[in-house]
C-alpha cells in the first residue's frame, strides 16, 4: 500500500520513492545543498531511505517525494517532525544545481496543499541554513512564510563548525477541523460538509 501520492505541478511532478531510484538519490546527495551534510558512499543507504519513507508516511511521522522536472530527477521534497495533534510539520527541499527556484516553489506548494487538504495541517515550517542559496529565503517570503526565529550556531558543519539556522513558518488560513459525533460526518473528527445521512448529520 502506498501512503504517499503522486502530485503534478506546472513543469513536473513529485512522486513516492522507489527502490529503482537508489542511484538517482545517490547522485542527488553527492551534491548536498546543506552545509556540512554527509555524502553517502553507496546506494545501499538510499534503499534504506526508501524503506524509511514508507514507514514515515504509514505512521504519519513524515513524507518524502522524489522531485522530477521533464522526467529527470532533480530533487526531493520532505515533510518531517510531523505533529498531527498540533497540525504542524517541517518542510525541506533538497535539489541539484539544475533545480530552478520556480520549480522548487511549485513542488513545495503542491506538497503543502496536499498535506493541508488531506491531513488538515496548518503550521508549516522551513529552516534555511546559513550558506544555502539566499534565493530560497526570497521564495519562502513570496509564499507567505515569515522569519520567526534565528537559531545561533544551530546547525553543525563538519567536526568543529556551526552555522545559524533561520526558522520560517507559514500559518494557513483554513479553519481548524472540528470534532463531531460518530456518524455525523464522513470521517469522524474532521469538519467535512457532507454527512452520512445527507440531512446535515441529523439521524
Amino acid at each position: 500500500m502506498k501512503f504517499t501520492p503522486e502530485l503534478a505541478f506546472n513543469g513536473g511532478r513529485v512522486r513516492p520513492l522507489d527502490y529503482d531510484d537508489a542511484d538517482a538519490l545517490l547522485a542527488l546527495y553527492q551534491q548536498p545543498e546543506l552545509p556540512g551534510q554527509s555524502i553517502p558512499e553507496n546506494s545501499e543507504a538510499m534503499s534504506r531511505l526508501v524503506d524509511y519513507s514508507v514507514q514515515m508516511a504509514a505512521t504519519q511521522r513524515g513524507m518524502m517525494w522524489l522531485l522530477e522536472v521533464d522526467g529527470a530527477v532533480v530533487g526531493m521534497v520532505s515533510a518531517f517532525d510531523w505533529q498531527p495533534s498540533q497540525l504542524r510539520v517541517m518542510m525541506r527541499v533538497d535539489g541539484l544545481p539544475s533545480l530552478s527556484i520556480e520549480h522548487r516553489q511549485a513542488a513545495l506548494q503542491v506538497c503543502m496543499d496536499f498535506l493541508a487538504q488531506k491531513y488538515h495541517l496548518r503550521n508549516f515550517g522551513y529552516q534555511w541554513i546559513n550558506g544555502q542559496n539566499p534565493a530560497i529565503k526570497t521564495m519562502l517570503e513570496g509564499m507567505g512564510f515569515r522569519l520567526c526565529a534565528t537559531l545561533r550556531d544551530g546547525w553543525r558543519v563538519g567536526n568543529d563548525g556551526f552555522a545559524d539556522v533561520q526558522q520560517y513558518h507559514l500559518l494557513r488560513a483554513e479553519e481548524k477541523p472540528k470534532a463531531g459525533r460518530l456518524g455525523e460526518q464522513d470521517n469522524p473528527g474532521q469538519n467535512l460538509d457532507k454527512s452520512f445521512s445527507g440531512n446535515g448529520g441529523n439521524a
